[in-house]
């Protein structure tokens, strides 16, 4: 425990382990993770980017989540693969180990050849050699055995030979980059061509048992032996890596990547990696636990990860090779890892969660005191000023600890921040809202002099950066926002601060968590709500609280490279901001963590060193700009329609049931197999984003689709989407046939249901005209049964007339016709259409009564066309007698003159709505006053309710069938001066009259 009131100079650093190796990014699947075995012979990755892996239990196909496993049951000669070949067609050749070859063609396994000359096929390798054309040679290889070569034609016909190498002995062959194949033997290289073998010429190589060879970029091949590592070129060694690790050294395999590393491993040992342009061997293994597993197979493949396959440890790859990390195990005192620190010399302080660790030439160390007591406090902040480290911490004493380190002052306080100003003033950060002020290092921080940051009073207010800027103005970040300031002497020289706050931005009001600033003369701050740069040329802020998709709120950390990019640490991650564009690091890339609490940029060796809740990550910045993410490529696995499944999608149609479709498709990314993301666009709709690796489209109309799925990597941009087209067939339902059957179905209902109104209508109206009619006929009656009684009396008016007169026999005649008329009347009072011979003679005798009345004061005259037959000729009951009735007593009578009636019938042409029809003509003449000059003399109250209801009877006929108004009624005085009288005109179409036979 410290005591408030001690000193402590004397500090010494206890070491805590030998030089590390620091632990790269990887990852490691077993059969636990759903691998075939754990025990891994061979890899290889095929042509769509697969990675395959031959196991002691089965082959298994990788797509960097899922595994997929094919043993026995799928067709394997046997579990046991030893070597795995692909074809020139994409197909794969499986080596057994004592069971030949099989071949995976078209999603299905079947032997390809498992004996030569009758006996089994024993693999250790598979090789394939192209170079005739038109023939395929495999070559399988068995360690120590001869060469069996499998030669294929273009008619797919196999040949087999075997080509014994005795007296050589083969370790194995490997292929060359300009198609050769080179035999790694007990003594030495040897060329092998046209099956023969030749021994190759090496300067400087000893004849050596050679066990593993690789080719590189640069035209050179290593190979490995037992204690050396050769690089040759032009048939001479060009450079030796002596090898004096473990055991007896025997390089069994090796690996130059694409960086010109070259990776290796000792049999049973592990494996090591030395480091293009150094000689410096570094233990892998050790980190990742496989110092004394044996490794069968180093492998790069197509994005530069470093895979190896292990005898009972699963494989293992490792990923973005730009980041390495320390942590805990490797002697860090504490993984959260809060502030960085590094001296000229290039040691490195790290501040925890639990102290100071110390990073001095591959060893960590800590801070211990007095009898070996260890610092164990949380370290906020460490700055390096004129070699000197100052580190803030949450410390028990308030009185500062001055320490040195091979001659490195370390000075220790309570505190949260510091920052030495170029006129030598010390400014310590508190937790109550103010900084300490000194012109001297003064070790008693209880006296110095206080400024308060907001307001006039202390409070809990936490001062968590101080940062002095190239225009000396100091930046002062607390947790209630940004503070810029100028130290001011006032008159007494006391120190005052002139402070300026920007309590209008939302990012800089907030907790202020770094300060830095870059090579442009911008002050970039890191804040719980984002970050912001305040540009010192001209006083303006740029605020981002998100770039592009990113939230950089929670920001924590800054750091400026040499291209003047800005590093953002983050609670999510890792940002690199490059002007507007922006990258990504996270767990998913390979960092140990996504709670990033520092960054430290190393100028010298371009290298952001990252401290976070996983510990410590060195990521190389130059490594990390070569790696350019390639554009994804999007492979459909498979098509499921209904209880279909679908592996060739050319012309694809799906039945009405098969409504449902899942598409399963990947891309394959294996240097950050999480952070895939997927867009998908069917037909012209919008594109959408998924994290799935399958669509579901559920229940899809019939129609044509096409389907677009393009995808990206973190960091990386969208590929070349990836195109399906598919049919999906309509039930009837949806055909236009049923469309048409529906709508002929509901015009037929449509028309019967306009066919029905219109009865019911018709219907309806028949009805309404019958009951009119019905009513007119007995208006009709009623009006007959009135006219009688009238008729009568005026006629017994008559006979008394005649009787007082003595005329006895015309008294007699009168009689007589009235009695003939009366009993006509009554006979057809009741009938709706007579026989037009009945009304001529019933209007005879009407008329020869009103002349005896009238004593011959009119004349008439009835005139029938010669092709009207009265006989056969009906017309309607009493339409006539009242029109006569009206001329004689409204026409004639006041005319004072004797009258002429004349009524003619007639058969005419009348053209009723557009069509000639023939209509009985029936036209009543009169030489009186006329019909205007009648009206004068007539009540204006008077109504003629015969005339009223003929008139509506006739119209109510014609209505029904559908015909014009039937009675016309003209004064004669209209169309001649000199004529009088009136003209009554109906007009009988057929409908209104009756011919019969």
């Amino acid at each position: 425990m410290f005591k408030k009131h001690l000193f402590l100079n004397i500090f010494w650093l206890f070491c805590v382990g030998q030089i590390i190796a620091q632990t790269p990014s990887y990852y490691h699947f077993s059969s636990a993770d759903g691998l075939a075995s754990s025990t891994v012979y061979d890899i290889i990755q095929d042509k769509e980017g697969f990675i395959w892996l031959a196991t002691v239990n089965g082959i298994s196909k990788f797509d960097g989540k899922h595994f997929s496993t094919f043993r026995t049951n799928e067709g394997l000669n046997s579990n046991s693969i030893i070597s795995l070949l692909e074809g020139s067609e994409g197909e794969l050749y499986i080596g057994n180990f004592d069971k030949g070859i099989n071949v995976l063609k078209n999603g299905k396994i079947e032997n390809y050849c498992d004996t030569i000359n009758g006996k089994n096929i024993a693999i250790s390798y598979l090789l394939m050699d192209l170079s005739k054309k038109g023939t395929q040679q495999i070559i399988a290889f068995n360690r120590w055995g001869g060469l069996s070569l499998i030669i294929e034609n273009d008619k797919g016909q196999l040949n087999t030979e075997i080509i014994s190498p005795y007296p050589i002995y083969i370790n194995k062959l490997e292929p060359t980059l300009n198609g050769d194949f080179i035999a790694l033997t007990t003594t030495g290289l040897y060329n092998y061509k046209n099956k023969a073998f030749s021994k190759m010429p090496i300067d400087g190589l000893p004849e050596t048992n050679v066990l593993s060879l690789t080719n590189s970029k640069d035209g050179s091949f290593f190979i490995g032996t037992k204690g050396m590592i050769y690089q040759i070129k032009n048939k001479q060694v060009i450079k030796k890596y002596p090898v004096n690790i473990a055991g007896i050294n025997e390089v069994n395999t090796i690996l130059s990547d694409k960086n010109q590393n070259i990776w290796f491993s000792i049999m049973g040992r592990g494996f090591y990696m030395i480091s293009n342009g150094t000689d410096k061997i570094v233990n892998i293994g050790k980190k990742l636990g496989l110092e004394q597993t044996q490794i069968n197979k180093l492998f790069e493949d197509q994005e530069g990860n470093i895979w190896f396959c292990t005898y009972g440890k699963g494989v293992y790859y490792i990923n973005n090779p730009y980041l390495k990390n320390l942590d805990e195990n490797d002697g860090l005192i504490n993984d959260n890892v809060y502030s960085i620190a590094k001296e000229q010399s290039g040691k490195l302080l790290f501040g925890t969660f639990n102290g100071v660790s110390i990073l001095d030439n591959g060893h960590f160390n800590q801070i211990v005191y007095g009898s070996n007591e260890s610092i164990h406090q949380y370290i906020y902040n460490i700055k390096t000023v004129d070699n000197a480290f100052f580190v803030c911490g949450a410390l028990t004493t308030k009185n500062m600890i001055n320490s040195s380190y091979q001659g490195i002052a370390i000075h220790l306080f309570d505190g949260l921040s510091f920052c030495k100003l170029r006129s030598g003033y010390y400014l310590f950060g508190t937790r109550g809202n103010s900084i300490k002020i000194s012109k001297t290092l003064n070790p008693s921080l209880a006296q110095l002099s206080e400024i308060i940051i907001f307001g006039d009073n202390i409070n809990a207010i936490r001062i968590n950066q101080i940062f002095e800027d190239s225009e000396k103005n100091v930046w002062i970040g607390t947790g209630l926002g940004l503070c810029k300031a100028k130290i001011i002497l006032n008159k007494d020289k006391k120190i005052t601060l002139e402070k300026t706050f920007f309590k209008l931005n939302t990012v800089l009001n907030s907790k202020i968590n770094a300060i830095i600033q870059d090579q442009n003369q911008g002050i970039w701050i890191a804040s719980e709500k984002g970050i912001a740069t305040y540009h010192l040329k001209n006083d303006s802020i740029e605020s981002y609280t998100n770039l592009g998709a990113y939230d950089l709120s929670s920001s924590t950390s800054l750091a400026v490279d040499k291209k003047n990019r800005i590093w953002v640490g983050n609670m999510k991650g890792l940002y690199l901001v490059d002007g507007a564009s922006i990258k990504y690091l996270n767990k998913q890339t390979g960092l140990p963590s996504n709670e990033i609490y520092s960054l430290l940029y190393e100028p010298a060796k371009n290298q952001l060193i990252v401290g976070s809740s996983g510990g410590i990550s060195f990521l190389d910045i130059a490594l990390f700009d070569k790696q350019i993410p390639k554009k994804l490529q999007v492979n459909i696995i498979s098509i499921k329609a209904g209880d279909s499944v679908y592996t060739k999608y050319e012309n694809l149609k799906f039945e009405p049931k098969q409504r449902d479709i899942i598409v399963n498709f990947k891309s394959l990314n294996f240097t950050s197999p999480g952070s895939i993301r997927y867009q998908y666009q069917l037909n012209a709709n919008k594109w959408k984003e998924t994290e799935n690796d399958f669509l579901d489209f559920i229940a899809l109309k019939n129609g044509t689709y096409q389907l677009q799925i393009k995808a990206k990597s973190q960091n990386g941009v969208w590929g070349k989407p990836t195109h399906i087209s598919f049919v999906l067939n309509p039930r009837f339902s949806e055909t236009l046939w049923f469309d048409f059957l529906v709508l002929t179905i509901i015009t037929l209902i449509a028309i019967s249901v306009v066919i029905w109104q219109s009865r019911v209508k018709q219907r309806k109206i028949r009805a309404e005209l019958n009951l009119n009619e019905r009513i007119n006929t007995l208006k009709h009656e009623a009006l007959s049964a009135m006219m009688n009684p009238h008729f009568i009396f005026n006629s017994l008016n008559s006979v008394q007339y005649l009787i007082n007169c003595k005329r006895n026999e015309e008294a007699n005649n009168y009689i007589a016709i009235m009695a003939n008329l009366i009993r006509k009347n009554l006979d057809m009072a009741g009938s709706r259409f007579i026989l037009l011979a009945e009304e001529i003679d019933r209007l005879k005798l009407y008329l020869n009564l009103e002349k005896l009345r009238l004593q011959e004061g009119f004349s008439y005259e009835i005139i029938t066309a010669t092709d009207v037959d009265t006989n056969h000729t009906m017309i309607p009951n009493m339409i006539i007698q009242p029109f006569l009735e009206n001329a004689l007593w409204h026409g004639i009578i006041d005319s004072g003159k004797k009258g002429l009636v004349s009524i003619s019938f007639a058969f005419e042409n009348v053209e009723i709505d557009t069509k000639i029809c023939k209509s009985l003509i029936i036209k009543i003449t009169d030489n009186g006053i006329g019909i205007i000059e009648a009206k004068k003399h007539k009540n204006q109250n008077h109504t003629s309710k015969g005339i009223a209801i003929i008139e509506e009877r006739l119209s109510l006929l014609s209505e029904k069938m559908a015909l014009p108004q039937p009675i016309m009624i003209d004064d004669l005085s209209k169309k001649n001066q000199n004529s009088y009288g009136t003209e009554v005109i109906i007009s009988l179409p057929l409908p209104l009259y009756n011919i019969f036979d």
